[in-house]
C-alpha cells in the first residue's frame, strides 16, 4: 500500500500504482480524490491537521479500543513506522472512542509511538466512511488518497513492496491535493456494509420468543465480502434461543439478513445495544467490525399474577373447558399415522438440516458444511451399497482429514442435495386425500 514517488499525474504512472495495489490486495481509488483535511487533538498533546503532513505518503489508520482486528493490528503499523519514518511515509492513526482514557490506554498498553489523532466526537470518521475499523487510506505526497484497506493486516509484511516503491528522494509537490470542503468523496462500490436493524415484536411477556431482525446490505456482489453472524450485547435477563440466515443479491447490490431468537426471563426494559457487525472483505480476508445502534424491547411480566381477578375467573373456565375436551379427544377412536405424515416429518427434518448447513456456510465454515450435505446425501442415496461405502469414506475423511472442497463443488453439492430433498415435499392434495380416506374407514 505504500507507493513509490512516481509521477501520478502520468496516466500510465497512475496503472502502474493501481496495479501493485491491487498486487497486495489493497483497493485502489481510481482516479484519485482528495483527502479531506481535518485539525484534531493529539493523544500525546496539542492538535495538528492531516495537511500538516503533506510531502509524505501517509498510511492513515482509523482504529478504536474495543476492536479486537484493531489490536491484532496495531503492532504492525508501529513496526511499520520504526522501519519506514525516515524514508517519506508517515502512519498516522485516528482513535474513535469516546473516551480519551481508554484511547490513551490502549496507546500505552501496545506501545505505540507514531502520531494519534483524537476523533472524540466522530466527525473525521464519518467523513472517511469509518463505520467499520480497522479502515486504512493511502494518501500520496500531493494530499490524494489512492488506495483502501479493510480488515487487519501484517503491514510489516509489505517490506517488499516497499522496497521497490518508495523513491529515494522528496517528491516535489505543485499544490495540494487535500480537500477542504466536506467528506471524502468515494465510489459506492467502495462503501463498507451497512445494516437496518428492528424488532418483529415491539413488546413481549417474560418466557416468550422474540426476534431481532437484522438486513446487512452493500454494493457489490454476495463475493465481495463474507459476513459473520452479528454479536449483539445481551443484558443480564436476555438469551439468544438461535439465529437463522438468508441471502439476496439485486440489482443495487447485495444484502444477508439474520433473525435472531431472543428470550426474556423477567420483566423489564432492555437496550440490545449496541449490536456488533462483523464481516470479511475477499480483498484481505482478514475481519472488519462495526458498532450499530441496537433497539429496546420492552418485556412483560407473565402470569395470573398480571390479570384482573374477572380475567382470572374467565381463564378458570376457559382451563376447565380445555381439560373437557383433551380428556374426550383421548377417547377418540385412535387412527394409525399414514405414510403421508411420515414423509412430510422427514421431509421437514432433512429441509431443517440442509437450512443449518446454509448457515454455516454464510459463517465461512466450510468444514462443517462439507460434512453435513455428506451426511443428507448419504442418508437419501437408498440402497446402492457401492455410493453409500463411497459416501461414508468421504464423511470419515472430512471428519478427520480437514480438507475442504472448493467453493464450486460446495456449490454443486448443495444444489444437488436441495433437488432432492425438494421432490420428498409430499403433495398438500394427496394429504387431504388420504385424511378423506381415513375418516371413511373410521366413521
Amino acid at each position: 500500500m505504500l507507493l513509490a514517488a512516481i509521477e501520478l499525474a502520468a496516466a500510465s504512472s497512475m496503472a502502474d500504482v493501481g496495479d501493485l495495489l491491487r498486487q497486495n490486495s489493497i483497493v485502489p481509488v481510481e482516479p484519485p480524490t482528495g483527502a479531506a483535511d481535518f485539525t484534531l487533538p493529539m493523544l500525546a498533546g496539542g492538535s495538528a491537521s492531516l495537511s500538516d503532513f503533506q510531502g509524505q505518503w501517509v498510511v492513515l489508520t482509523f482504529w478504536a479500543s474495543w476492536c479486537g482486528p484493531c489490536r491484532m493490528e496495531m503492532p504492525t503499523l508501529e513496526r511499520l513506522h520504526q522501519q519506514r519514518s525516515e524514508s517519506g511515509l508517515a502512519v498516522i492513526g485516528v482513535s474513535l472512542d469516546s473516551s480519551r482514557d481508554l484511547a490513551d490506554s490502549f496507546a500505552s498498553e501496545l506501545q505505540v509511538s507514531f502520531p494519534q489523532f483524537w476523533d472524540e466526537a466522530g466527525r473525521v470518521g464519518t467523513d472517511y466512511r469509518a463505520t467499520a475499523i480497522p479502515l486504512t487510506y493511502l494518501i500520496d505526497p500531493a494530499g490524494r488518497v489512492v488506495g483502501t484497506s479493510r480488515g487487519a493486516r501484517d503491514w510489516s509484511a509489505l517490506e517488499p513492496m516497499l522496497d521497490r516503491l518508495l523513491a529515494p528522494e522528496p517528491v516535489e509537490i505543485a499544490s495540494s491535493g487535500y480537500s477542504q470542503d466536506g467528506p471524502l468523496e468515494l465510489p459506492a462500490v467502495l462503501d463498507p456494509p451497512t445494516a437496518e436493524i428492528s424488532l418483529v415484536e415491539s413488546s413481549q411477556r417474560v418466557g416468550e420468543a422474540f426476534h431481532l431482525d437484522i438486513r446487512m446490505r452493500w454494493v457489490g456482489t454476495l463475493e465481495e465480502y463474507l459476513p459473520q453472524p452479528p454479536k449483539v450485547r445481551l443484558p443480564e435477563g436476555v438469551s439468544i434461543e438461535n439465529t437463522v440466515a438468508s441471502t439476496d443479491s439485486r440489482d443495487s447490490g447485495s444484502v444477508v439478513s439474520y433473525r435472531i431468537t431472543l428470550k426474556a426471563d423477567r420483566p423489564g426494559n432492555f437496550a440490545l445495544d449496541p449490536v456488533e457487525l462483523r464481516y470479511i472483505p475477499s480483498s484481505t480476508g482478514s475481519p472488519v467490525v462495526s458498532l450499530v445502534d441496537g433497539p429496546t424491547v420492552e418485556v412483560l411480566a407473565s402470569g395470573l399474577s398480571t390479570l384482573k381477578p374477572r380475567s382470572v375467573a374467565l381463564l378458570g373456565g376457559a382451563l376447565i373447558l380445555l381439560a373437557v375436551g383433551a380428556l374426550l379427544y383421548a377417547r377418540r377412536p385412535s387412527t394409525p399415522e399414514t405414510g403421508t405424515n411420515r414423509e412430510l416429518e422427514w421431509y421437514r427434518a432433512l429441509r431443517a438440516r440442509f437450512d443449518a448447513c446454509r448457515a454455516l456456510r454464510l459463517e465461512g465454515r466450510g468444514g462443517e458444511v462439507a460434512l453435513g450435505l455428506a451426511e443428507l446425501e448419504l442418508e437419501l442415496a437408498g440402497e446402492d451399497e457401492v455410493e453409500r461405502r463411497r459416501l461414508q469414506e468421504l464423511i470419515e475423511s472430512l471428519r478427520f482429514g480437514g480438507q475442504v472442497p472448493p467453493s464450486s463443488e460446495l456449490d454443486r453439492a448443495q444444489r444437488n442435495i436441495e433437488r432432492q430433498i425438494e421432490e420428498l415435499r409430499p403433495d398438500p392434495d394427496q394429504q387431504v386425500r388420504s385424511r378423506l380416506r381415513m375418516t371413511d374407514r373410521t366413521s
